[in-house]
């Protein structure tokens, strides 16, 4: 576990000064009365499961069989996994990656594995036991998605933000950058490799580029018959076998097409390909994957591609996703697996058994240690807890600020979190999801189960924004019996959704796209019957091109539907993140790293406390109320916390604590560091 990286903040004449901003009165800055903070008291990690994301089934320099898995967390792990007992043979720390989509085993054992976080390539040598770092293949690309090794040990990989392709050459040790693979296209979000050429799957659209690596040539493959508009068409997953390729489209259940590479055309079209791989073809030729078939769970499957038969197994998976990237061909040393069988992992460590000879199949827990979360979501609850969700492994924790104790809940990636009377609101990714959970009934969820259903839902989904081309639903208000939401746009799309439900029944009343042309909604306040939310002018990917130059502060009527008023209070803030009301029902917000306070009638800026002189106001910030309604604690530039005495407008430096969210509990203030949870008593 790291240590938080604190030390208090010091006082300095710079911070002091009363300055003026946009020719707006600045309050001075002078120590308000408060106690000295008390800190930092670290509170654990709170979130740890396992999610295997990268995958491939391969050998370890003995010859033993395994299915080598990269498990997401602080850091990434490379594990190699027992067919027969699921136990991990072999687990590698790959330092400073968050994890690893592409994982691949070159023809002499090498494993290599693509990851993000870092943007880099690892290789592990046959019979080693730490990974090589080799660095960042591109600069400037951050994310390496998928990765392919070629009969000659050429590594390819496919990256974002600048969507190219890149090789590494195990003789010279050199990385090359063939550019990017289509124009306008940002991620090659998966790729292939037959008969000496790359095919690189775009991440925005359905965009299948052939690259010729001799030549840097490159040309587009036709789009599948019936395909009049390839926008929004994820591909999501490629893999080439023989003279066939096999593109998965979509992010969940979508069409497998399948592509002869000898003739230059499109063969067949499987539905609801569940993903994320299919195996190499066996003896006959078929390849398997698996397919869902109904909401809820997915069969394992075979598939000729000469005939276009597909052979259904019973053999079952699961829950709302089915993430089986690590899929193919290994001997399992038990009772009706004679030769070779189709091994699978799940995305939470169960893994999956098929032998076509007998039809036997089964399913083992593996073993594979739950790595550390990262914490995207933060709430205050009763007195003495709150509330952590996670990132991409996803989980709800409901942590004691006491002793750090937590009671975790396996979930989706977790964007917000709003405690009601009625029960905790979770902002759900993807889709702009959101749910309601009871802390005082079981926790059931068969979404984020690998098991067959069995219980009664406990958190209950009321709202699913996926029609509606949204992401990550990070804006959470209640006023007037209303729930109303905001949310940020999925893919290459602009302009985020407020959705208004019904408190009660959880019923949805309205949903409003694009409600701030163009921008995304960040987070949300209320007050009599009023919602005040703030924007982003980014897209749903970090490189959509943008139409608005400014973010926006908004307030929306929820009785009368109408929009009161917009605003931007800064002329230069791509992004704002934070708002919140003083029990005095002053509207505070924070812009460029200064605290502003706003007019709830027309959202003119009253007042600008300049708490971060020369800060982009790029960082992290949030805002906390204390107990007393009046003072406000104020994250600003991703570390710096100010105490703000809203009655007189005067703040002070108070502590420096490195975070991504901010909470105050019962005389505490709870950061999330990272995978930490960190607290500081301040009152």
């Amino acid at each position: 576990m790291r240590h938080p990286r604190t030390t208090l903040l010091a006082v300095t004449a710079a911070l002091l000064a009363a300055l003026t901003a946009g020719g707006l009165p600045s309050a001075a800055a002078a120590p308000p009365a408060g106690p000295a903070p008390v800190g930092p008291r670290s509170l654990g990690v709170p979130l740890e499961d396992t999610l295997l994301i990268g995958g491939t089934a391969g050998t370890m320099a003995d010859g033993h069989h395994v299915m080598w898995s990269a498990s997401s967390g602080t850091p990434a792990v490379l594990n190699a996994v027992d067919p027969t007992t699921g136990a991990p043979l072999l687990s590698v720390p790959l330092t400073g990656a968050s994890g690893a989509y592409g994982v691949e085993q070159a023809a002499d054992g090498t494993v290599y594995a693509g990851t993000y976080g870092d943007g880099k390539l690892f290789r592990l040598a046959p019979g080693a036991t730490s990974a090589e770092d080799l660095g960042v293949p591109i600069p400037g690309e951050t994310y390496v998605w998928g990765i392919v090794v070629a009969p000659d040990g050429t590594v390819y990989g496919g990256t974002s933000p600048g969507g190219k392709v890149f090789s590494w050459n195990p003789q010279t040790r050199a990385f090359h950058d063939f550019g990017a693979m289509a124009a306008g296209e940002t991620y090659v979000k998966s790729i292939a490799y037959a008969d000496g050429k790359v095919y690189a799957g775009a991440y925005a659209s359905w965009k299948i580029t052939e690259l010729d690596p001799a030549t840097g040539a490159k040309r587009q493959l036709p789009a599948p018959p019936g395909m009049t508009d390839p926008t929004g068409r994820v591909v999501n997953d490629l893999r080439a076998y023989g003279h066939f390729l096999y593109a998965r489209e979509g992010t969940f259940p979508g069409p497998l097409r399948v592509y002869d590479l000898a003739t230059g055309a499109w063969t067949d079209t499987v539905d609801g390909a569940a993903g994320l791989d299919v195996t190499p073809p066996g003896p006959d030729g078929r390849v398997w994957f698996f397919r869902q078939y109904e909401a809820g769970s997915a069969e394992l499957v075979g598939y000729d591609p000469q005939t276009h038969a597909v052979q259904r197994t019973g053999l079952m998976s699961y829950g709302r996703i089915v993430n089986t990237r690590g899929i193919g061909w290994a001997p399992v040393d038990a009772d009706g697996y004679p030769g070779d069988s189709i091994v699978a992992l799940g995305w939470r460590g169960l893994m999956f058994r098929y032998n076509p000879t007998t039809g036997q199949s089964s399913t083992v827990r593996t073993s594979v240690a739950g790595q550390p979360t990262q914490i995207l979501a933060l709430a205050s609850g009763p007195k003495g807890q709150v509330y952590a969700g996670g990132f991409l492994q996803g989980g709800l924790a409901t942590v004691s600020t006491a002793d750090g104790s937590a009671q975790y809940q396996r979930f989706s990636q977790i964007e917000s979190l709003l405690p009601t009377a009625q029960g905790l609101l979770i902002g759900a990714y993807p889709d702009a999801r959101v749910y309601r959970y009871d802390p005082a009934q079981p926790w059931y969820s068969s979404e984020y189960s690998d098991e067959a259903p069995s219980g009664t839902e406990n958190p209950v989904k009321l709202l699913d924004l996926h029609a509606h081309v949204q992401s990550r639903l990070q804006g959470l208000a209640t006023t007037a019996g209303r729930i109303v939401t905001g949310s940020t746009p999925s893919g290459d799309t602009l302009g985020g959704t407020l959705s208004v439900l019904d408190a009660r029944t959880g019923a949805v009343e309205k949903v409003l796209d694009n409600f701030v042309t163009d921008e995304g909604i960040t987070s949300l306040t209320a007050r009599n019957g009023v919602v005040y939310g703030t924007t982003t002018v980014a897209g749903g990917l970090s490189t959509t091109p943008t139409t608005q130059d400014r973010a926006t502060v908004f307030a929306y009527d929820v009785a009368t539907g109408r929009k009161l008023w917009e605003v931007n209070p800064s002329a230069t803030a791509a992004s704002i993140n934070a708002i919140t009301f003083d029990k005095r029902g002053r509207l505070w917000t924070v812009v460029d790293g200064d605290v502003l306070r706003l007019d709830p009638a027309t959202g003119r800026t009253l007042h600008r406390l300049d708490t971060t002189a020369g800060s982009s106001g790029a960082a992290a910030a949030q805002l906390a109320l204390g107990a007393d309604g009046t003072t406000l604690y104020a994250l600003v530039g991703g570390q710096h916390v100010v105490r703000v005495d809203t009655n007189s407008r005067k703040w002070r430096p108070l502590l420096d604590q490195p975070a991504l969210r901010m909470v105050y509990n019962a005389g505490q203030l709870v950061f999330a560091d990272d995978a930490e949870l960190v607290s500081w008593k301040v009152g």
